[in-house]
């Protein structure tokens, strides 16, 4: 795959040893620029960067090509990351920009290009999480707010998440009816495209919806 002309390469079979560009770069740039652009903070002790990431913590670390969750008292913590979350977090830590959320909201087809890609294998992945919470607005809210989201008032329930710092995004429910099946909405700040090509914004929005399923279960 390749996003914004950067090509992937694996080594192994492990996400640490995926993304081999993304890590090389990573290791190039000068942590103020990176942190600047990010809001991530370099903790110079452990030549890394935190990361925020919904409501948790994660240090990056360049030289080991490692990330791993960390508590507010930077203990390591113990998660199976998906490859999703490797280049999603690598993708922000690189090439993000200081461009600050406008809180103005946009469907994926109304994104530069994104009626022509959201669409059959690249539609976003929302089945799942429809078929868990779609008859169960206060559990989709509860799930929602448990990774730090807020209630927004769109459709039956809203709310808001923090993926990254300068990356928000909506998810909506209609619960549905006699005639209209239950249905999950995405919605994008108008800025995202300054940080990521739309093939990213699909990752962010598949790992976002992999953890929401999983506290659904």
């Amino acid at each position: 795959m390749n996003h914004n002309g950067i090509i992937l390469m694996a080594e192994g079979k492990g996400p640490e040893k995926t993304y081999v560009p993304y890590w090389e770069k990573l290791a190039g740039l000068h942590p103020s620029e990176v942190c600047d652009r990010t809001e991530a903070v370099y903790r110079y002790d452990k030549k890394g960067y935190l990361l925020p990431f919904l409501n948790q913590r994660y240090m990056v670390i360049p030289e080991e090509r490692r990330i791993m969750r960390t508590g507010h008292d930077e203990t390591a913590g113990s998660e199976a990351l998906s490859t999703d979350f490797y280049l999603v977090s690598l993708f922000y830590l690189t090439e993000a920009k200081k461009v600050e959320p406008t809180r103005r909201w946009l469907s994926e087809k109304d994104l530069k290009g994104g009626e022509m890609f959201f669409r059959g294998p690249h539609a976003l992945p929302l089945t799942e999480l429809t078929e868990k919470l779609g008859q169960n607005p206060e559990g989709f809210l509860k799930v929602g707010k448990r990774f730090g989201g807020v209630e927004m008032l769109y459709g039956d329930r809203a709310f808001g998440l923090d993926v990254f710092p300068r990356i928000p995004l909506v998810y909506l429910l209609w619960k549905g009816d006699r005639e209209f099946s239950p249905r999950v909405q995405v919605l994008f700040d108008e800025t995202i495209q300054d940080h990521f090509p739309l093939d990213v914004i699909w990752c962010t929005v598949s790992e976002v919806n992999r953890r929401l399923v999983g506290l659904s279960t």
